[in-house]
């Protein structure tokens, strides 16, 4: 069988409609699973007006149940006597049957009481109407409304329910609205309709002028921009993000071209282009250097050119750059320094001040920043950089809400032409770098350290005065912050303390009074909390969990040196020696577990094999501290693999738990010893679960 349904709507807002229709397949699963009925495919389809889903392949009837319900042991659920017990009835009244009703079953584990159970599977029909009324009232939105005398909220008033299962209506109803074979077509260039079966279904929406795949509206959006709106040397740009959203907003896409006064393009084309595609959801026309034309492409809902819609998308886009324009002059007409002062009364957060109490700070986490990276060449840049980096956010562009997205790049552009030097506009741009995951990262001195600083002063201000990420909750994208200092590090090739970092701006925090928590333990929560974004950062350039996992568990407080240690271990683990070491290490670490002496005492080494592994180990943990310190550690692992051949001699003639207590907590020291040698780079227990045959394959291992 098949089934169709479509809810029908007032339009719905373009950003609810992917994920309402991934939660409606993903709920319908669930109750189809549930019922026990069988199907192959759930599909999904949708536009403003409309929610679809396809089920192909769907059971005619229920699979039977057929299952035993163990309940407790036969000597619980009788006594002595012969008689039933609380426990045997408790399990019989919990199963909705008598006692007589339960059964002895013989398991390997003894007799236990059970209760069979037989349920003839439905017909799918008789179960649709409920569950495609549950459907709809479990529909979730960020946003939800009532409308008329109705109870029911949902994201906009519903209209239709158009519900079939081959040729069959799946009667419902609810609150009036009753399901049935009408649906309607485009709501300018379409008519309202009914089918019999679904196919019809999808050929009459197509001749209503109703494209119901999402992929084919964006993907016949962008051939019709390319045929129709592209004149030789031009390019439309077509901002992914953007066409997911105007594929959202039509049910048919027309792709028109308008223009606007040339006059406009005094103002920085990112202001124009921010200003179409943000506030009108227009694509702007480039030439093929990249810049901005007077030209712009509005999708419309219908099938047809109109210049009616035409000319009233460039009235609407007119007014809106003759504001940009207004506020781009207004903001040019007093030097960008003469904003800082105005921060003073712009509060960043209650407990921690102002912006300009921020700014304040950040110059002072940046010293430490550009010792460390050995620029004093450049401070005064820098710190002329930290002052400014913020400026634009008082300006009539950015503090008028109009255009938000232009923080740091419009305060470039003023620096610019308020004589500021090139270094510093491109800090004050760059500092905002990564704005998102997969962004761009700065490349000036100017930036990486203002960004950083700025970023680590937000995330210890807000640990400091207790507001830390919970669940979904993180109202200063602290996750973010965290994320884009790691980023902007391993990009950099910084080789930075994090620790010494957070400390300095920790410091900073207490020096201006505003530290109200105990500050090593807010030192030790973001060293944590950094260390979670550290894992996630190297696990998605593609290095395997566990590995960044083991190095991660040693060392990130480095993190240009975090990353060369695990691509020292992702190399070897491609090498034949690398399940030989982890062997080792399981070997050692196994049974020197929970012993924490490392002290070894030469006069109670007995046998020989013993001396030999004590000089061997020491010349070991020379070798591989002198790898470390070089950071050689191909060489490091290299050098503890060494140790193979001994170490297996070892255990074939050393009984290590000696019933001589000293000798056996000699031992167990001098194996403690080596297994810390062994874990100084990397926590090699971490890894061993994937190579878990390979390391218990032909062990003996002592009966403690």
């Amino acid at each position: 069988m098949r089934l169709l349904f479509e809810i029908g709507m007032e339009e719905l807002p373009a950003r609810f409609l992917v994920q309402t229709l991934k939660e409606m397949k993903e709920n319908l699963e669930g109750k189809l699973n549930d019922k026990r009925v069988k199907f192959d495919e759930i599909k999904t389809f949708g536009t403003p007006r409309r929610l679809v889903v396809l089920v192909e392949g769907l059971a005619e009837t229920q699979e039977d149940l057929d299952i035993l319900n163990m309940g407790p042991a036969k000597q619980v659920a009788f006594g002595e006597n012969g008689e039933i017990s609380r426990a045997g009835l408790g399990f019989a009244k919990s199963q909705g049957v008598e006692a007589t009703d339960l059964e002895i079953i013989e398991t390997p584990k003894g007799e236990y009481i059970a209760v069979r159970k037989f349920l003839k599977g439905e017909s799918t029909k008789t179960l649709l109407s409920e569950l495609l009324k549950e459907l709809v009232l479990e529909i979730n939105f960020p946003k939800s409304m009532k409308w008329g005398e109705k109870k029911l909220k949902f994201a906009r008033p519903i209209q239709w329910f158009l519900a079939l299962v081959n040729e069959e209506i799946v009667n419902f109803e609810i609150e009036g609205i009753k399901s049935g074979n009408a649906s309607r077509g485009h709501r300018f260039f379409g008519s309202n309709f009914e089918v019999s079966t679904i196919d019809e279904y999808f050929e009459k929406i197509k001749e209503n002028n109703v494209i119901i795949d999402i992929e084919e509206r964006k993907d016949l959006i962008k051939k019709l921009i390319k045929e129709n709106c592209e004149e030789t040397g031009e390019q439309v740009l077509v901002d992914e993000e953007l066409l997911k959203e105007v594929t959202n907003l039509v049910e048919y896409p027309f792709p028109i071209v308008g223009t606007f006064n040339s006059d406009f393009l005094e103002v920085p084309q990112d202001v124009l282009i921010i200003s179409m595609q943000v506030h009108q959801r227009y694509f702007p026309i480039l030439d093929l250097d990249g810049k901005l034309l007077p030209k712009f492409v509005v999708v419309r809902n219908g099938i047809e050119d109109s210049e009616h819609v035409r000319k009233g998308n460039e009235k609407v886009l007119s007014a809106r750059l003759a504001d940009a324009r207004f506020f781009y002059h207004e903001d040019l007409k007093k030097p960008l320094v003469e904003n800082v002062e105005k921060l003073k009364q712009v509060v960043f957060q209650k407990d921690l001040g102002t912006i300009y109490n921020k700014i304040e700070r950040s110059i002072k986490i940046a010293d430490y920043l550009i010792e460390a990276i050995g620029m004093e060449t450049r401070r005064e840049t820098v710190e002329r950089t930290i002052l400014l980096a913020k400026a634009d956010l008082v300006s009539n562009m950015i503090g008028e809400k109009e255009f938000t997205k232009l923080q740091g790049f419009m305060g470039a552009d003023y620096a610019l032409k308020s004589g500021e030097s090139e270094l510093v506009a491109k800090g004050i741009e760059e500092h905002y770098y990564p704005r998102y995951q997969g962004d761009l990262l700065p490349k000036g001195v100017e930036g990486i350290v203002a960004g950083i600083s700025d970023r680590v002063d937000t995330l210890c201000g807000c640990f400091g005065v207790g507001i830390i990420p919970s669940g979904s909750k993180d109202p200063f994208a602290l996750r973010r912050a965290a994320l884009g200092i790691v980023n902007i590090i391993l990009d950099s090739n910084l080789n930075i303390s994090l620790k010494a970092l957070v400390e300095r701006a920790v410091d900073t925090l207490e020096a201006a009074a505003v530290l109200k928590r105990d500050k090593a333990e807010v030192i030790n929560e973001i060293m944590e909390f950094f260390k979670q974004r550290a894992l996630n950062v190297f696990t998605e350039m593609g290095y395997s969990k566990d590995i960044v996992s083991a190095v991660v568990d040693k060392s990130y407080d480095n993190l240009v040196d975090t990353l060369l240690r695990i691509k020292a271990v992702d190399e070897f683990t491609k090498m034949d020696s690398f399940n030989n070491l982890v062997s080792l290490m399981k070997r050692v670490g196994n049974i020197s577990k929970g012993f924490e002496g490392v002290i070894v005492n030469s006069d109670l080494l007995v046998e020989e094999i013993e001396k030999e592994l004590f000089q061997k180990s020491q010349e070991v943990a020379r070798d591989a501290e002198e790898m470390l310190v070089a950071k050689n550690y191909i060489g490091y692992l290299n050098v503890i693999l060494s140790t193979e051949d001994i170490i297996n001699r070892y255990f074939e003639s050393i009984m290590v738990m000696d019933k001589d207590e000293a000798i056996k907590n000699n031992r167990l020291s001098q194996l403690n010893y080596i297994a810390t040698i062994f874990n100084k780079m990397v926590n090699l227990t971490l890894i061993e679960e994937k190579n878990k045959k390979v390391l218990t394959k032909g062990y003996k291992y002592d009966i403690i």
